[in-house]
């Protein structure tokens, strides 16, 4: 079985300071409409595949844990919608789904947004809409999918000791 050292991953950390600099890069890249959808790409699924790694390293309830968890479940959907072109298995997240991804603008109708606080309203950004109408901001999106992570990573390694 091969292994990533080579190309920097060699284990869940790794992948972890992976998907926070995939998460700067997506700062970074957010007027720049054709590097912004690779760095999102990215994104989605280094955010949703870091379970194959946990799982690999003898960490418990990964699974679990998305299915727990909205922004993960969104993420995996999301994730595995781009691979596959379409949504081929049924969606992790059953009561909100996704219904696209699109540039957007932050409005005074903040109300149905998630948002992250260093925008300003009016400034433009991508959002992930949901069937409801309710849109997540990218930036909040990707804060909260590290955070997410964070806290079970965290969490699981302290159990250990």
């Amino acid at each position: 079985m091969s292994n990533f050292i080579g190309i920097g991953l060699g284990n869940s950390n790794d992948v972890f300071d992976k998907l926070k600099r995939d998460q700067n890069a997506i700062e970074i890249a957010i007027n720049n409409q054709e590097k912004v959808e690779d760095t999102i790409i990215n994104f989605f699924t280094y955010g949703y595949h870091i379970k194959d790694w946990l799982k690999k390293e003898g960490y418990e309830g990964v699974e679990e844990y998305i299915n727990n968890n909205f922004e993960l479940r969104i993420c995996a959907d999301l994730c595995n919608g781009a691979k596959h072109k379409i949504l081929s298995k049924p969606p992790r997240e059953k009561k909100d789904q996704v219904d696209s991804v699109n540039q957007s603008e932050i409005t005074w109708d903040s109300a149905v947004y998630s948002f992250d606080s260093s925008l300003n309203f009016n400034s433009k950004t991508y959002s992930i809409e949901l069937e409801s109408g309710r849109k997540v901001e990218i930036l909040y999106f990707a804060k909260t999918v590290v955070m997410l992570w964070d806290e079970f990573i965290f969490r699981q390694s302290n159990e250990q000791y």
